[in-house]
């Protein structure tokens, strides 16, 4: 996690997906957590970048998040 201002950002480890939907439905997932401003999913390395305000947002939302899409989060 590196935070630059009030924006942060966290590299996450996304597990279960298989194809450009896949990443469609994460990269959703993520945007739509209050203070997400931005999520970068990459099917090729299996992870998620995302822009965030640290006080609006936690890795436990992006986890919810994630896993109500059918995802995971790796560790």
């Amino acid at each position: 996690m590196t935070q630059e201002g009030n924006e942060s950002t966290m590299l996450l480890p996304i597990t279960g997906m298989v194809c450009d939907g896949c990443v469609a439905a994460v990269k959703a997932a993520l945007e739509s957590v209050p203070g997400v401003t931005s999520a970068e999913v990459s099917l090729d390395k299996n992870q998620a970048l995302v822009r965030y305000d640290p006080s609006q947002a936690s890795k436990d939302d992006f986890r919810r998040a994630v896993e109500a899409a059918g995802y995971g989060i790796g560790e």
